[in-house]
């Protein structure tokens, strides 16, 4: 339950002498308060009743003014505790100012589940789905997105260890709720003061090296294998991805014709939103010649099933890592060959060759540096094709 007594702020001493009347609510060892735009001096006050005494030359009309703001916040306290859901005195405090409640944490989750599902945009509604369903097992029931403290943070990060969670795996959950929170404070949902990952560190680990050196490449490239088979297909979406900036398996395999646009491949990145307009060179060329047909709109035969794209994706996905063990072993690649590992070569072996990093950032539109991005923008199109072929030769 909540409690609300009326104050003078004894600590704040106006102009004339008064101090500003207050409400203090207290909740679960809580305080919050509430100026009411009202003052009185101490001789014009009664302590016990937290009232103006007959000294204060408005003390009918100010008493009466008080009275209704207990009352007000009394049945705005009433009308929380009756939905059964915790609240915070924030929420209380932004309701009596005019000012809309904060939302509950899982309820906001699903807000933004259901968005992502509807752009269809299902490598990020998944994530945001298991985040929600490991938070939703933590606290049991819903809170407030104000509810989410510092402490908070560190005892759902400790929960997460102890469910075996690696730390990288602890680390996106905890930037999947950051994003939520960011997302929540940019629609004025949540005030800016209720951040609170300011005083938190998201901890990550070193991933295992996942580049290959430019030999290896090559090596891959000049594999003798069965025109058509599946190990000849994996090899061809594997090059591909490597001659056009490390493309990300699920944007290749979404490639219709439409994205060809005169001598260049133009697409929506899936896992950002950002645009990219590369140069198709000779290597790309082929490629698409060799699997692209009339009667599909799709340049690579992986999604088969307009009404279940993702699940050919998925499917597709799968079976391009397993089958890229195989060729790693064919071409003597003491490496763990997955479809990251043509983006990694890619940047890697562009910085190897003396490309600058602003560049080799743009080239694969790294959303996560921000500070590089800011003037990434102004790089055209023109040195981005030059550093692509230099890379790929």
């Amino acid at each position: 339950m909540t409690s609300i007594k009326v104050q003078l702020n004894k600590n704040k001493v106006l102009k004339d002498g008064r101090h500003p009347i207050i409400l203090q609510f207290l909740k679960d060892r809580k305080k919050k308060v509430l100026y009411l735009g009202q003052a009185a001096s101490k001789d014009e006050w009664i302590e016990e009743k937290g009232l103006p005494s007959k000294k204060h030359p408005y003390h009918n009309k100010l008493g009466n003014f008080i009275k209704g703001k207990v009352a007000e916040a009394n049945q705005i306290t009433l009308e929380f505790e009756s939905k059964n859901k915790p609240y915070a005195l924030e929420d209380v405090v932004k309701k009596m100012k005019g000012q809309t409640s904060s939302e509950y944490l899982l309820d906001y989750f699903d807000s933004i589940i259901a968005r992502l599902g509807k752009q269809g945009k299902r490598g990020n509604e998944i994530v945001y789905r298991c985040t929600k369903n490991s938070l939703q097992k933590y606290i049991g029931r819903d809170i407030l997105l104000a509810d989410i403290s510092n402490r908070f943070l560190n005892e759902y990060e400790e929960f997460l260890i102890s469910e075996g969670l690696k730390i990288n795996s602890v680390s996106v959950y905890l930037r999947t709720l950051r994003a939520v929170i960011n997302r929540a404070i940019k629609e004025g949902v949540l005030d800016e003061e209720y951040y609170p990952f300011r005083k938190h560190t998201i901890k990550s680990e070193a991933t295992v090296k996942r580049a290959i050196s430019k030999e290896d490449i090559s090596r891959i490239r000049d594999l003798e294998l069965k025109a058509h088979s599946t190990l000849d297909m994996t090899r061809d979406f594997f090059m591909f991805s490597f001659y056009n900036r490390g493309m990300s398996f699920v944007d290749l395999a979404y490639l219709k014709k439409s994205n060809i646009q005169k001598d260049r491949i133009v697409y929506t990145r899936k896992k950002t939103g950002q645009k990219f307009s590369i140069k198709i060179t000779e290597q790309t060329k082929d490629i698409i010649y060799k699997y692209a047909k009339e009667d599909f709109d799709y340049i690579f035969p992986i999604i088969k099933r307009p009404d279940n794209e993702f699940l050919d994706y998925k499917n597709a996905f799968r079976l391009m890592n397993k089958k890229l063990k195989e060729i790693a072993t064919m071409a003597g690649i003491d490496a763990d060959l997955t479809t990251y590992v043509a983006r990694h070569s890619w940047a890697t072996i562009a910085k190897r060759s003396g490309i600058p990093t602003a560049i080799i950032s743009e080239g694969l539109g790294h959303e996560t540096e921000e500070t590089t991005q800011i003037y990434l923008d102004s790089f055209e199109n023109k040195i981005l094709d030059d550093a692509n072929e230099l890379i790929i030769k």
